[in-house]
């Protein structure tokens, strides 16, 4: 009875104080956008999808929109973090870093070149390596999801600033 109770005024602080868990999809305050990703990018289409779904108008040139989204360049990385006794790998880490720029509908930069970056762990089952393959996929999947995020994240803070909408 006393856990019941002290979940429930837990929950019940949490709502009170604004706290929600993080979502797929960030809203924006901007109207139109253009998204022009280089050949080796993949998170373009994610964040296509991402501004699609907050209601930003997709154009398919520069002209005419609110912002210019350049996704230039993209890394990826694997690396061995730990070892078992028997020399294989025991954790891994993937690296995601994608480097962007947002140019305003005046040509003005409101987002100098910068890298968004997003990391994940993860145990390599040597028993299981299908597995754990899957799970690296499952992983590289929210990285490039977390990066498109960032990048939205990061919209909205340069056209709060400047007051582009």
């Amino acid at each position: 009875m006393k856990r019941a109770l002290f979940l429930l005024l837990g929950a019940a602080v949490l709502v009170g104080c604004g706290f929600h868990l993080r979502g797929s999809s960030a809203q924006t305050n901007i109207a139109s956008a253009y998204v022009r990703g280089a050949s080796n990018v993949d998170v373009t289409s994610e964040l296509t999808n991402a501004l699609s779904r907050s209601g930003v108008h997709l154009l398919d040139t520069a002209i005419g929109a609110t912002v210019v989204i350049d996704l230039l360049d993209e890394q990826q990385n694997t690396r061995t973090l730990s070892y078992t006794d028997r020399a294989t790998t025991a954790e891994s880490q993937l690296e995601l870093a994608v480097r962007f720029k947002i140019v305003g509908a005046d040509n003005k930069a409101l987002i100098d070149d910068r890298w968004a970056r997003a990391t994940r762990t993860y145990l390599v089952d040597t028993n299981n390596l299908v597995g754990s393959a899957q799970q690296e996929g499952l992983l590289h999947g929210e990285l490039v999801s977390d990066v498109a995020q960032q990048i939205i994240r990061s919209l909205n803070a340069a056209t709060r600033k400047t007051g582009a909408r």
